[in-house]
């Protein structure tokens, strides 16, 4: 019970943090109506007693999805969001860096939106998720909601499946694998026919490399966005590791199983960033420092 209890806060934590962008969450009027109606739904289904509640959900000051959720890819995007934010205060060194290095971190709402589902499930799915799972969902499924119907399929102990149908009958469809025996997850969305996602994640030995390749913004005319299908790369370890963009490109090759070496993982990008110590150096927008 502890854990649909965490599900329930982590959906709450993450739109309050985020604003997605989806149209349940494009305003707040409906984003509280939403929240309402789940802990309806939830205050029906069962009571927690007071001390049978998770000591975190007592912890306002909480805000990392592992301090609720525990799973392999939390603990990646807790050591990501420290990378990147070390990044972020070591750019004022360098005016460049300063100024466009947030290009090479994946801030698009809608990359978020396809890979919510591991952030309120995790790289797995297990019984209790998915008996439960019209409770998580219901924020999300409905006539005034995001979809008209949005469900969670297992295929395996290592793979599952999120199917969300829209308002115009259209299918977004999420698979989600994990390799436990590396520490590794591959997630591929297809939105309306098209690939529109993949993001995999790797343990290394000393840390992590990432990847995701989706339709990004690459260039502006006259206030309109121009976009091609890019590679975001990361390699990290603790607060040393590199940052890297490659735009209007081909699918990248997997690193599942792989255990790629930082030079080479982020060779011939568009635009890079390494950090080590703390010194960073690299090449934005065709200038090297």
């Amino acid at each position: 019970m502890k854990k649909i209890f965490i599900i329930i806060f982590s959906l709450m934590l993450v739109f309050s943090l985020s604003g997605c962008g989806s149209k349940s969450a494009s305003s707040p009027d409906i984003l509280l109506e939403d929240t309402d109606d789940l802990l309806e739904d939830f205050d029906d289904y069962t009571e927690l007693p007071y001390d049978d509640q998770p000591d975190s959900f007592m912890d306002t000051k909480s805000t990392r999805l592992s301090d609720l959720i525990s799973s392999n890819f939390n603990n990646f995007s807790d050591a990501q969001d420290a990378f990147e934010d070390h990044v972020s205060q070591v750019s004022y060194k360098n005016e460049t860096a300063l100024i466009s290095s947030h290009n090479l971190v994946v801030s698009d709402m809608k990359v978020f939106d396809y890979m919510l589902p591991l952030y309120m499930w995790g790289e797995t799915l297990d019984d209790e998720e998915l008996e439960t799972q019209d409770i998580a969902t219901s924020i999300y499924e409905g006539e005034d909601r995001s979809y008209q119907k949005y469900d969670l399929e297992r295929e395996s102990e290592t793979r599952y499946k999120v199917i969300m149908e829209t308002h115009d009958g259209e299918l977004i469809t999420t698979q989600i694998d994990y390799y436990p025996d590396i520490d590794a997850v591959r997630l591929e969305t297809i939105d309306k026919g098209n690939l529109a996602l993949i993001f995999e994640y790797v343990k290394t030995d000393k840390g992590y490399a990432a990847q995701y390749y989706f339709n990004s913004p690459i260039a502006s005319s006259y206030g309109v966005q121009n976009k091609a299908m890019c590679v975001f790369r990361q390699i990290f370890s603790g607060l040393n590791g590199s940052l890297a963009r490659f735009e209007d490109t081909e699918e990248p090759p997997s690193i599942i199983g792989d255990n790629p070496k930082e030079e080479d993982f982020i060779k011939d990008a568009t635009d890079w960033l390494t950090v080590t110590d703390g010194d960073i150096k690299g090449e934005l927008n065709g200038e090297s420092f």
